[in-house]
């Protein structure tokens, strides 16, 4: 059965007490099904809203054109199957329904990362829509579903955890490696602390992306991990680039002279990009062995001895991991 006949079906009996707001409703849900963005813009009138767990906050106008577009392109299948219950107040209807689609185009990425790619999975969540009215007819749509529960399903990483904590101050981080799996001996870090809230924090992100790219393929290359703190109550963020080389000649060769981090430096030194900047070069003093356990019998080798066997069972070992 569609959704628009469940709709209807869920609705009998209940249009006579408010016929407005279920007409909206099933408008609303409908032009969702059809992938219909500008019906979906002609419903959500000016001063109107919408709000999900991945919108970071209340959405209007572009903005919500933009969100509502995202993801129909990153699940081109997307749909919205009314299950119930559904409870109307005077100006207010709440509605239960299934979200689901399957994920094979691009969503929106963060942390400077532009995209976050098709994974092929498909999603179904158990969701619960809000429609609140003003007295000028203007709604304000939550969209309620379980952003764990959706992580899951796409696998993806969701933690809950505080900004700060006593001491303790989280953030997220990634890492790049294009296989070189040498130790290094110099590592070049980066701290920025930046200020104005998501707009500045976006941009510094999507920069040191694009700085640590550009590392990426140079000779003596060996990891780049860059961490960030999103913007805080008062629009506060840091975060810092660290990125290791075979040797100080490979990082000094490439680093220094490289185009696109002379660029980033005079945005952050120059013109005022972020509010505080702090770079550093550390050479290796010294180091032990990076270890590996034999998949056999668990006793320790180093990874990079010439003969690969495990010196006590002699069975192979595996190839050294790439570093940090």
């Amino acid at each position: 059965m569609s959704p628009i006949k469940i709709l209807a079906g869920l609705f009998k009996g209940l249009f006579v007490q408010s016929p407005r707001m279920l007409g909206f409703a099933q408008r609303f849900l409908g032009a969702w099904n059809k992938h219909d963005i500008d019906a979906i813009m002609t419903l959500m009138a000016q001063g109107s809203s919408y709000r999900d767990p991945l919108s970071q906050g209340a959405l209007s106008g572009e903005a919500f054109r933009a969100h509502a577009q995202a993801l129909i392109t990153a699940f081109p299948n997307l749909s919205f199957e009314l299950t119930g219950p559904i409870s109307i107040g005077d100006r207010n209807l709440v509605a239960g329904y299934r979200l689901s689609g399957r994920h094979d185009g691009p969503l929106p990425g963060g942390l400077g990362i532009d995209a976050v790619d098709p994974t092929g999975r498909e999603l179904a969540l158990e969701a619960t829509m809000s429609l609140r009215f003003d007295a000028q007819g203007q709604v304000c749509v939550d969209n309620h579903f379980a952003l764990d529960t959706l992580a899951e399903q796409l696998g993806f990483l969701a933690l809950l955890m505080p900004r700060e904590q006593g001491d303790y101050q989280f953030g997220a981080y990634y890492r790049l490696n294009r296989g070189n799996r040498a130790p290094p001996e110099a590592i070049g870090i980066t701290w920025l602390l930046v200020r104005g809230g998501q707009e500045p924090f976006d941009a510094a992100a999507d920069v040191t992306n694009k700085v640590l790219e550009s590392f990426a393929d140079k000779p003596g290359f060996v990891t780049g991990i860059i961490g960030a703190r999103p913007p805080d109550e008062h629009g506060n963020s840091s975060g810092f680039t660290l990125s290791a080389w075979e040797s100080i000649e490979a990082l000094e060769e490439n680093l220094l002279p490289n185009e696109d981090h002379k660029q980033v430096v005079h945005r952050f030194m120059k013109e005022g990009f972020a509010y505080g900047t702090h770079s550093r070069v550390y050479q290796l003093v010294r180091a032990k062995p990076v270890m590996i356990a034999c998949t056999t019998c668990g006793k320790k080798n180093n990874a990079y001895k010439r003969n690969p066997v495990c010196s006590a069972c002699g069975d192979p070992l595996e190839a050294p991991p790439p570093y940090w």
